[in-house]
């Protein structure tokens, strides 16, 4: 868009008759602003009506997974064929290779669930003050697809991948939006967790929220291991396991770490040499025991949870 700008600056130079080898006029530079001004109002303007667009689309679609699965095809052949100046015939022939490959019931509602976060990433784009009501949709967004588990095995890659890079987006041409402090894919729990969810309740006035939040957060990623790992079987699964034995373990560390930083010292400390006791053979009890000494020590300065990365949109394999 920059770029775009000083082209035009340059352009609209010219056209007025200015010589580049000269310096401006006052008369000029004003003209020129004035123009310059012009053009950034009628882009901000086709950008606003991008934008109502998209979201008046969206919207309908999220409304059923066959409304999502139509707007998904309509956007993907707008992506990788129209574009791309592939012919008609080639997106017929790749529609029905999707169709067989992975055109599922499955598919179609994880479409609606990323659509369902792709609504919300826009208005947080567009309203940073929308962010103060995010903390229970994202919570709402993560339960509604665990509670969906069974039909959206398989389905893990389009909804841990960035609703930015997703057909939808990129159809309407928001893949450029840049959301701070965000998740971009609507199963990246580590993510919505530290950016979204638990900031509101970092505070010494809301010490048992967000103990609670603490506890969702950890339930809430044990399961969509469990649920969307394709490791071992139905009543076994080894990354699971991991999980309880290693990162699960970790979580419970940093909430007490997090309880203890914002006002729950003498409960939190007693917690957590409870959790240094029962664990003593862990490979990070040697950081536990580092972590509680600055703690008390009033030296602490927290490390951050590694948060999952979201892979790249959800074009069909």
């Amino acid at each position: 868009m920059i770029l775009m700008l000083k082209l035009a600056t340059v352009l609209l130079t010219l056209s007025a008759g200015v010589s580049l080898s000269q310096e401006l006029t006052e008369v000029d530079r004003q003209l020129l602003l004035e123009r310059l001004d012009d053009i950034q109002k009628s882009a901000d303007s086709a950008a606003r009506d991008r934008f109502s667009s998209a979201v008046s689309a969206f919207r309908a679609a999220a409304a059923s997974d066959v409304a999502a699965n139509d707007l998904w095809l309509k956007c993907w052949e707008k992506v990788e064929f129209q574009d791309e100046a592939r012919s008609a015939k080639n997106f017929r022939e790749e529609r029905k290779r999707h169709k067989e490959r992975v055109d599922s019931p499955g598919f179609r509602r994880a479409l609606r669930h990323q659509l369902n976060w792709l609504l919300l990433t826009i208005e947080v784009s567009q309203n940073e003050d929308a962010r103060e009501k995010m903390s229970d949709k994202a919570i709402s967004a993560i339960e509604n697809i665990l509670a969906d588990e069974d039909l959206l095995e398989g389905q893990a890659g389009v909804l841990k991948g960035s609703v930015l890079s997703s057909h939808f987006a990129r159809a309407y041409e928001l893949s450029g939006l840049k959301v701070e402090s965000w998740a971009l894919a609507p199963l990246n729990i580590s993510a919505m967790y530290e950016n979204i969810i638990l900031p509101p309740w970092q505070n010494s006035e809301s010490l048992s929220l967000l103990k609670k939040a603490w506890l969702k957060r950890i339930e809430h990623e044990g399961l969509a291991i469990e649920s969307f790992s394709r490791e071992g079987d139905k009543d076994r699964k080894p990354v699971f396991e991991k999980w309880l034995m290693n990162e699960r373990l970790d979580l419970l560390w940093a909430m007490e770490r997090d309880l203890f930083t914002y006002g729950d010292q003498r409960e939190a400390a007693l917690r957590m040499l409870d959790h240094v006791k029962k664990n003593l053979s862990h490979t990070k009890a040697p950081q536990w025991v580092d972590d509680f000494t600055s703690l008390v020590q009033g030296k602490f300065k927290a490390p951050e949870l590694p948060v999952p990365e979201e892979e790249n949109g959800e074009a069909p394999e």
